[in-house]
């Protein structure tokens, strides 16, 4: 009786290591890293190079973008400069303009911006990534030497930073790789103008 006793107990004490153990191995991943605070600009502009791709089909080209807490207004550039799409969103919906004079409506920006950029990337995180900062939900993984995101994971995509700005630890990103299944995005940010 004594032996049961002992044992049971012994794979409790066995039981609640393990668990421990598995707990603060997996907490900093859960939890994610925490990067030094950076500015986040609620409203911007930007101008950079895109290149997208779903696995099948890739595109190229340049992008303006501008971006305020009710509105967007993206414009996509062949590599030739002429206008592929025009993205607008406003809190009445959005509206795609494409090159040949199409127009299409939907109530939500992310309906329709895979049309433009040729992945679904979603809007509203898009905004942190370029700032390299994290929404709710998103996590750091890795921190370069500046004690800047170098990896966040947010939504299923995994947001690589390997060139910032500059070296202060709040230059705003150079080079943006993100990836989700097949899909891949990378944008060089050629100039970038915060409106606090």
């Amino acid at each position: 009786m004594k032996r049961t006793a002992c044992r049971t107990a012994g794979r409790a004490v066995a039981a609640a290591l393990v668990a421990l153990l598995l707990a603060a191995c997996a907490s900093p991943a859960t939890r994610g890293l925490t990067a030094v605070p950076r500015p986040v600009a609620t409203a911007f502009e930007l101008e950079g190079r895109l290149a997208a791709s779903d696995g099948e089909r890739a595109a190229n080209g340049s992008l303006t973008w501008s971006h305020t807490p009710v509105a967007d207004e993206w414009t996509v550039y062949s590599p030739l400069g002429q206008i592929v799409g025009q993205l607008v969103r406003t809190p009445r919906g959005a509206m795609l303009l494409t090159a040949d004079g199409r127009t299409e409506q939907a109530d939500d920006a992310d309906a329709i911006l895979p049309r433009l950029l040729g992945v679904p990337a979603p809007i509203d995180g898009l905004q942190h990534w370029v700032q390299a900062s994290t929404r709710p939900g998103a996590r750091v993984l890795s921190l370069d030497e500046a004690g800047r995101p170098a990896r966040i994971a947010d939504a299923g995509w995994i947001i690589d930073y390997p060139e910032y700005a500059g070296p202060a630890a709040d230059a705003a990103p150079r080079r943006i790789d993100a990836a989700w299944g097949d899909a891949r995005i990378r944008l060089v940010i050629d100039q970038w103008t915060p409106r606090r």
